[in-house]
């Protein structure tokens, strides 16, 4: 497979002087029950290792591993950093549907036409697995519980689609605000980081377009509940310091609501 192809902006900018990008261990990455499914015979997991090459990946902020139109190729899990995948709304703006952050995986929704169908975006310095997808359908054809853990693997990216839409559907700005730390929360948990401490790559105005809501009520529900000490910001550091009480304002529903 031809190396993919990394699309830079005019200008780029680097990582916080002294942060470190927290890295994912392969044991909670994404693919890794695809990469070292558990009950394959010693002779398949040979095949699996030597005929689908995992491919590096280096993101500066700012460069996209695709864009809109693009040839899907490969899928993409991240193992450092984060993303954000946007779409064009018809009126031409731009419309941010997900975050992916360390361990996460993207580039699923170009499967069905060959094409990448939105774009993705490093929010900071990433790095990332690249599965050249020929080799993926191969290798799933060739054993059946591969087959399986892809399947697996597609069937939870369709279910967390179908959350965000209810979700956001149905909860009030302050409600959908919490329901977004909280997953951010769980989904650091999950893969062995600081659940309650982390750093939001993301911005206000792209935290507001994901939630539906416009910059200046994100910028202020930051400072509610910073008042209300339900939150620690300094600069992009966040602390969750009541995170029962933000499952409280959720409705308990961010631990199904944005999962992959």
């Amino acid at each position: 497979m031809a190396e993919m192809r990394v699309h830079a902006p005019h200008a780029q900018g680097e990582c916080a002087p002294g942060f470190r990008t927290p890295k994912v261990r392969c044991r909670l990455c994404c693919l890794q029950e695809f990469c070292e499914p558990e009950g394959l015979e010693r002779g398949e997991i040979d095949f699996l290792k030597t005929f689908v090459k995992k491919q590096e990946l280096r993101l500066r902020r700012g460069e996209h591993p695709y864009r809109q139109g693009d040839e899907f190729r490969a899928l993409i899990a991240l193992h450092t950093g984060s993303l954000k995948v946007t779409v064009a709304a018809p009126d031409g703006t731009e419309r941010v549907t997900r975050f992916a952050i360390t361990g996460d995986m993207v580039g699923m929704e170009g499967i069905e036409s060959g094409r990448h169908g939105d774009d993705a975006v490093a929010l900071e310095e990433s790095g990332a697995c690249l599965l050249p997808w020929d080799r993926v359908e191969e290798a799933a054809a060739r054993i059946p519980l591969v087959r399986r853990q892809l399947m697996r693997m597609l069937s939870r990216e369709i279910r967390r689609g179908e959350a965000v839409g209810l979700l956001l559907g149905r909860l009030s700005a302050k409600e959908r605000f919490a329901a977004f730390l909280l997953d951010l929360s769980d989904r650091f948990a999950s893969r062995g980081l600081d659940g309650l401490r982390f750093r939001l790559s993301m911005s206000r105005p792209d935290i507001g377009s994901f939630l539906g809501l416009t910059p200046e009520t994100v910028s202020r529900l930051f400072t509610e509940f910073r008042d209300e000490s339900l939150l620690g910001v300094n600069a992009k550091q966040v602390k969750l310091l009541q995170p029962e009480l933000l499952r409280a304002l959720a409705r308990q529903a961010s631990p199904t609501a944005f999962r992959n």
